[in-house]
């Protein structure tokens, strides 16, 4: 089977940290805590946008975050105390952001990285992912990716590019020429 430029781009939005490591710093690839996190925040942060607005509530938050939480392999941190404190600020920032972003709904006409937004009576298309923990580098090869993948799938850019940098609790937004 062979694989497309596309498909790779796709797999790197997802998870960067299944390729960044490796590549950027010439780590060994296996399986570590931010892969595993990362598609745990990914599950989270889909099945909150797949609800109707009118179950989205601060209760309801709560319950996915706790349902995908409580499956995380714990032994794959290098000790309780790292778990706990990337837990702590990741759930804290992961529910401050979920919270906040209530009226959004995922463009599935596009992609599960495209969120719709409602600006004065017209939707407009917003790439948006929630990484654990982004430096330059990371921020700069995601967005040529994300507007390589986006533009190849749907032949124009989002209005915007934001990528959330979970336990720095920063957001970063780029607009794509």
């Amino acid at each position: 089977m062979k694989i497309t430029y596309n498909q790779m781009d796709e797999s790197f939005l997802t998870c960067p940290y299944d390729y960044y490591d490796h590549e950027l710093h010439e780590d060994v690839i296996g399986t570590n805590w931010k892969q595993e996190v990362q598609h745990t925040v990914n599950k989270i942060v889909y099945e909150f946008f797949e609800t109707p607005f009118s179950k989205r509530t601060n209760g309801y938050v709560i319950k996915i975050i706790s349902d995908y939480w409580c499956r995380l392999d714990r032994t794959i941190f290098d000790s309780i105390q790292q778990f706990l404190s990337i837990s702590a600020v990741v759930i804290d920032h992961l529910m401050s952001f979920l919270e906040n972003n209530k009226h959004f709904k995922l463009s599935g006409a596009f992609d599960p990285y495209s969120i719709m937004e409602l600006q004065n009576g017209s939707e407009t298309v917003i790439f948006e992912k929630m990484l654990l923990e982004v430096d330059e580098h990371l921020l700069k090869t995601y967005y040529d990716v994300a507007k390589r993948y986006y533009f190849t799938k749907h032949g124009f850019f989002p209005r915007r590019i934001e990528v959330v940098d979970l336990i720095h609790a920063k957001r970063y937004v780029h607009f794509p020429t």
